[in-house]
């Protein structure tokens, strides 16, 4: 019989890095029948896909044949990162890897089921520049990994051939699988430390969207159709300590023309502390502002 040792080798190499991996995972339990994975990241701390979360508190979780409830820390939406806390986990093996993945790079998708560790293998299908998601999130690499997601790897940890975690797992657009870098994990990981949870940047202004004529858009200068008018302003928010004002129309963010409800995607994507400078259009006259973010208040 013939025999492959060059293959059984790789095999085997395939294989050994996998279980390294595997308990680096555990399973989300969310409700009867719907599993997604989550990563052991540092501590008592699971990182699993914010979206998945439905805004729940607590669920259930299953690692190394142990079930836990935790509780949910932080879901940041922003980025798709949600941080749980898993009362006596021990400390998991192993670390992350910031080093940047190369398109064609072969990598290990590692997540868990009600059954124990899962595993599929694929490769980069894209590595480009820091991007901001649809809800004004910074992610600091653009990774789309060529692969098939079941839903339970939903989640689930992007090994790399070193057997680092590179990233996290999610469905994107189309279809796609995006990686969430493990920078950005890192970043949220390291405010739910500092902070207890995760400190949500807030000015405190509501806009309405408002429909323009082309008469008034041609004379504001602007291309789109509606404008964002402020519609409420919270009592002793950054935005009524910069006085902006009830029916305020919103010119520019930073200089740059605000199309839409901008201002919203834009305060998502910064820090308290920061500042945001805003044009506004107050009785035919344009004003500038600046703006102070501060931090949501706790409900």
């Amino acid at each position: 019989m013939a025999t492959y040792p060059n293959l059984k080798q790789l095999s085997d190499e395939r294989a050994g890095l996998i279980q390294s991996a595997a308990p680096r995972v555990g399973a989300v339990v969310l409700g009867r029948r719907r599993v997604v994975s989550g990563i052991r990241w540092r501590g008592d701390l699971m990182i699993t896909a914010a979206e998945a979360l439905s805004g729940a508190e607590r669920v259930d979780v299953r690692v190394e044949n142990s079930n836990a409830s935790a509780q949910v820390l932080a879901t940041d939406l922003s980025t798709d990162v949600a941080v749980l806390r898993v009362p006596d986990l021990a400390p998991a093996v192993g670390g992350f890897s910031t080093e940047a993945l190369r398109v064609g790079e072969t990598v290990a998708v590692v997540g868990a089921g009600h059954n124990g560790a899962a595993a599929v293998w694929g490769s980069v299908r894209f590595a480009g520049p820091a991007w901001t998601s649809r809800r004004g999130g910074t992610i600091e690499r653009r990774l789309e990994i060529d692969v098939r997601l079941d839903p339970l790897f939903e989640g689930a940890a992007v090994i790399d051939m070193n057997g680092a975690i590179a990233a996290m797992a999610v469905p994107g657009p189309l279809r796609r699988v995006l990686g969430i870098p493990a920078e950005t994990i890192e970043r949220v990981v390291a405010l739910v430390e500092k902070h207890g949870h995760l400190p949500q940047p807030y000015i405190g202004v509501r806009l309405q969207s408002l429909w323009v004529d082309e008469a008034t858009r041609t004379q504001l200068g602007r291309s789109a159709r509606r404008i964002a008018a402020v519609s409420g302003v919270d009592p002793g928010s950054p935005a009524a300590a910069a006085h902006i004002e009830l029916g305020d129309l919103l010119l520019t963010v930073n200089g740059a023309p605000a199309e839409g409800l901008l201002l919203t995607q834009q305060v998502a994507s910064l820090t308290p502390g920061q500042e945001i400078e805003l044009e506004v259009l107050r009785g035919g006259q344009p004003h500038q502002i600046r703006v102070r973010v501060g931090e949501r208040p706790q409900q």
